[in-house]
């Protein structure tokens, strides 16, 4: 066919093939050029003016501005000047495949970068300087970067026309095999996620688990560590952590204490009456406790049981102890001045004699030691 053509034509034909090209690759250079001059511009303008705003949605908009590519740009004008001429199919099915295929590189350097972007932010907000939460955090941003990848392969081979239904079945199929082959080791994977993201406790928590109890060392991918009061450590797979109850012992701000003591039935009842004003006076003396309530609350086989029931505002244990003592002691000090003796806890047994020409007998008290004591 070209042979029935004139040379000198078909010369022409091609000669102003190539200058359209050159044209229009020359449009594409000056655009790109102008586009990422501007883009340049708003980037620097928004680093201004970003130490004003919270979060990490303009940190990532900043990203995304300085990392959009010139190669890229360069593609999207390239695209759309070509499509909107008249040139041969072929020409266009080729800029097409580099338009889908380099756009799909830009849009992995932008999700990289706000993933990374977001990694660092909640690091530097929510995780501090926990290392153990830090490293589970890069892995799982590492798993949300390959699935990313992932999805924007199969998209831009789905763009050039490949059709991904069946390699997508093969990779549900094989995903599954390797779901059910790994599944402790997932299990654990997404506990460790879990525990770094709902936070039921932290690195330096005091916890008990079941009958373990210790201070949390260490959040790793599959276990968690833990320094138990008798000083060896405790190995928790977070799988199993998680599905236990778990008691945080150093999120307690108030610590609740409940002490109860037994008085003699041989105390006089006015003051009885008074040993619930004495104790709430000695509560109140003392600092980070605060008072509730002092009851005589029952009756029992051989004592009058009171029931004291105060808050210490600190969950320290050792502060808790000390207040407790001081408390106790000051309650033993105002008995003893007044006479008051607690039970010991041994039923008696009283025995009234009959009254003999008015000369009654002793009585005898017999304590369950077989102890006769004379009243």
């Amino acid at each position: 066919m070209l042979e029935q053509i004139p040379q000198d034509l078909l010369g022409e034909v091609q000669q102003a093939t190539s200058l359209g090209w050159l044209l229009m690759l020359a449009m594409a250079a000056v655009g790109t050029i102008v586009i990422k001059a501007a883009l340049k511009f708003v980037s620097l303008r928004l680093e201004k003016i970003r130490l004003h705003f919270k979060g990490i949605a303009d940190d990532i908009i900043i990203e995304v501005l300085n990392h959009t590519k010139s190669w890229a740009i360069f593609m999207w004008i390239m695209h759309g000047i070509v499509q909107s001429t008249e040139a041969a199919s072929p020409a266009k099915r080729g800029v097409f495949i580099a338009f889908v295929v380099l756009s799909a590189l830009q849009v992995v350097v932008w999700g990289l970068r706000a993933i990374s972007v977001w990694k660092e932010g909640y690091l530097k907000i929510r995780v501090g300087k926990d290392r153990s939460a830090a490293s589970a955090i890069g892995l799982m941003s590492t798993g949300i970067q390959a699935v990313f990848i992932a999805a924007v392969i199969l998209m831009c081979l789905s763009n050039l026309g490949v059709d991904i239904a069946a390699l997508i079945a093969g990779l549900g199929i094989g995903g599954i095999a390797v779901a059910l082959a790994a599944q402790n080791i997932l299990g654990d994977l997404f506990g460790s996620l879990s525990i770094v993201l709902d936070k039921p406790f932290v690195v330096g928590d005091f916890i008990v688990v079941g009958n373990d109890m210790g201070t949390v060392e260490n959040i790793g991918v599959k276990t968690t560590r833990l320094r138990s009061l008798s000083g060896e450590e405790l190995i928790f797979a977070n799988k199993d952590l998680l599905e236990s109850r778990v008691k945080n012992f150093k999120r307690m701000y108030e610590r609740r204490a409940v002490l109860n003591f037994d008085i003699s039935y041989f105390t006089p009842v006015e003051k009885l009456q008074q040993i619930p004003t004495w104790i709430e006076g000695f509560v109140k003396e003392q600092d980070l406790l605060r008072f509730e309530r002092c009851h005589l609350s029952t009756f029992t086989d051989s004592s009058l049981k009171y029931e004291l029931v105060y808050w210490v505002t600190d969950p320290d244990q050792g502060k808790y102890m000390d207040r407790q003592q001081a408390l106790i002691y000051k309650i033993l000090g105002r008995f003893e001045e007044e006479g008051i003796s607690f039970a010991l806890g041994s039923r008696s047994l009283i025995i009234q004699s009959e009254e003999l020409e008015d000369a009654p007998r002793p009585l005898v008290v017999s304590n369950q030691h077989g102890q006769d004591v004379a009243h």
